[in-house]
């Protein structure tokens, strides 16, 4: 029996298919020269990778040296741009293994934003990404070679964008772990009235591109994702960015909203770490901080609240009135007058009364004994 007949419905589906996609291209096809451009061989592979059919697309690569894997579709799509839009890892495999592949970053951008694991690990396995230079710069800066495309159609990702600033915005922690590991980090936009060479040529060039690209980054520092795996102190960076993002909103107004707005982004998040606490040491290990460069001799680290004063110095309401954040700094406030905490109202303002009568002679006790335990009442 012949294959034709042993798969009928094979053989009738795939020209409707093909006939139902050259019907979707509506009028761009029409006025696009690279749709034309294709031979049938090319356009049998770019079928191929689309489609995930492994056996036809490594018959192609070991059998017809004329081929051209970078060749693209009417879209401006090449062969591993479709194969990773569909999440074809065997195909997308495949083709990683030839030389001068074009369009590996667009791919790795597609595959993070769809949040394809596996296929993100496979293109990280590639030769381009060894040195790691091709992680930490944008695309805007890598246009002397084909790693990303340029054209209007070929690219859906603003020329700013890097992986790590993707993998940021789209919350993908595993992405983010994978490119922190290989050395990829997000540069902290310059001071907004910075007058280097490189700020003003990109002002006086593009101030609008200039202006998303600082806020792409910022979108990115912002991102609990990275600010939870990239940071020592992922608490005292996201309250100091909070600070410096609404003084910005401040300054550029014409963005104001989207400032604001990460802003409350990092205030939500340290209030989220603080509801993360399961235990005492915990929560007083986000009050404090590092407390080995502010704790001094004597004093005991759970007098610092250094965090709780940063949060009251940057107005970060919901933090200092956490409930996890007041339970910490009662039993401060009561931590010498044991048993204080349950009693009546009536004793309390009796205890009040009493401590401040008895001011003027605990000061002189402490004047005169100041390392005794009178200090600490």
């Amino acid at each position: 029996m012949k294959s034709s007949d042993t798969f009928p419905h094979r053989r009738m589906t795939l020209p409707r298919e093909k006939g139902r996609r050259q019907a979707v291209r509506g009028p761009a096809f029409m006025f696009n020269t690279r749709g034309s451009s294709l031979t049938a061989e090319e356009e049998r592979f770019l079928d191929a990778a689309e489609y995930g059919n492994i056996p036809v697309v490594r018959k192609m690569l070991e059998e017809s040296p004329t081929l051209n894997v970078n060749c693209v579709d009417y879209m401006g799509q090449n062969g591993l741009q479709l194969a990773v839009g569909n999440e074809h890892l065997e195909v997308t495999e495949l083709l990683l293994q030839r030389d001068n592949l074009a369009r590996v970053g667009d791919a790795l951008l597609l595959a993070i934003s769809k949040g394809y694991m596996r296929i993100v690990e496979a293109l990280l396995g590639h030769p381009s990404f060894a040195g790691g230079e091709r992680l930490t710069r944008s695309p805007c800066e890598l246009q002397d070679d084909d790693f990303y495309s340029y054209d209007e159609d070929g690219t859906r990702f603003s020329p700013d964008i890097t992986p790590i600033i993707l993998a940021a915005h789209c919350q993908k922690y595993e992405v983010v772990h994978m490119l922190l590991m290989k050395g990829a980090r997000i540069e902290r936009p310059h001071d907004y009235f910075c007058k280097c060479a490189d700020c003003t040529e990109k002002q006086r060039k593009d101030s609008f591109s200039h202006s998303r690209s600082r806020i792409n980054a910022y979108r990115g520092l912002a991102s609990p994702a990275y600010l939870s795996l990239s940071s020592e102190d992922p608490v005292l960076t996201a309250l100091e960015l909070s600070n410096e993002l609404t003084k910005l909103a401040n300054i550029e107004k014409e963005f104001k909203n989207d400032y604001r707005k990460l802003s409350m982004q990092c205030k939500d998040f340290v209030v989220g770490v603080l509801d993360l606490c399961r235990d005492t040491e915990e929560v007083e290990a986000i009050l404090n901080g590092d407390i080995s460069a502010e704790l001094k001799e004597g004093q005991h680290h759970r007098s610092l609240l250094s965090r709780v004063k940063l949060a009251i110095k940057y107005e970060v309401k919901k933090f200092v009135a956490h409930p996890n954040c007041q339970q910490q700094l009662l039993t401060i406030w009561y931590e010498n007058l044991s048993g204080l905490q349950e009693q009546t109202i009536a004793v309390k303002c009796l205890v009040v009364l009493v401590v401040a009568l008895g001011l003027p002679l605990l000061a002189v006790g402490y004047w005169f004994a100041p390392c005794s335990k009178v200090r600490h009442i």
